[in-house]
């Protein structure tokens, strides 16, 4: 199967000791790319580092979590993005987090539609971070011209058909391998608007830290649920990925 992980830390120290095998196993398992994506002004850094230096195998969007508000400036993310922007294939991950981060609703709403904007005039797909506020999240965006990618989806089931309706995507991570309520969500998911990563390091399958080269895991188990073979399966979110990241394979 051709494969690939849309949504990936590699940029966490957690990879420092191991990242060309990590790199290296991602390959092996029949990845065609991973991207690596960036939560601040350090970690976009670093994911522009990563990215040079697998330059095509590893691509990167640079954004800024919600988590960060309060913590660094949202703004050096921003003038990062813009003199970066025909380096990297999409914006984020931002968004709203109405569980762990500590800014209110509405200055994370602020800060949120500052990238919105920059998505738009860059003309680069949205990766969203979205916690506890997917509803929220998706009357912001709804109207918008912009690709956007709901990443680690785990909101409501009727909120996917909106979510398709707009022609945006959905994106299943591994959790999709051992937790319930994803599963229940992949039956309401067209294939047209799915795609798959790791969240690496976060969500294994397996004990211990996950890595892109796990996906093949998430993509199985999502040929399980389709009742699709695992083949067409691979082939049709491949293109999705391509597409939605304007990456040519």
């Amino acid at each position: 199967m051709e494969l690939a992980d849309i949504h990936c830390h590699l940029n966490f120290d957690r990879f420092n000791g191991d990242r060309n095998e990590v790199i290296r196993r991602a390959k092996i398992s029949g990845l065609l790319f991973v991207i690596d994506s960036g939560f601040d002004f350090l970690s976009n850094e670093r994911s522009l580092r990563i990215s040079q230096t697998y330059d095509g195998f590893v691509y990167s969007t640079l954004g800024f979590s919600p988590n960060r508000i309060g913590k660094s400036d949202y703004r050096y993310a921003i003038d990062q993005i813009f003199k970066f922007s025909d380096r990297i294939v999409g914006v984020g991950e931002v968004g709203i987090d109405l569980k762990k981060a500590k800014a209110s609703y509405e200055k994370q709403k602020e800060v949120f539609l500052e990238f919105v904007k920059l998505a738009e005039e860059i003309n680069k797909p949205l990766v969203i971070h979205a916690r506890k506020a997917e509803e929220k999240v998706y009357n912001i965006i709804k109207d918008r011209d912009i690709t956007a990618v709901f990443h680690c989806y785990t909101g409501s089931e009727s909120l996917v058909r909106r979510i398709q309706d707009s022609g945006f995507y959905v994106s299943i991570s591994t959790l999709v391998c051992f937790a319930s309520n994803v599963k229940k969500i992949v039956e309401h998911i067209s294939i047209d608007n799915l795609l798959l990563e790791t969240d690496s390091p976060f969500l294994s399958p397996l004990k211990g830290r996950n890595e892109p080269s796990n996906v093949k895991y998430a993509y199985q188990k999502i040929s399980q649920i389709m009742a699709i073979d695992n083949d067409e399966v691979s082939n049709k979110l491949i293109k999705n990925a391509g597409e939605v990241f304007d990456i040519r394979l």
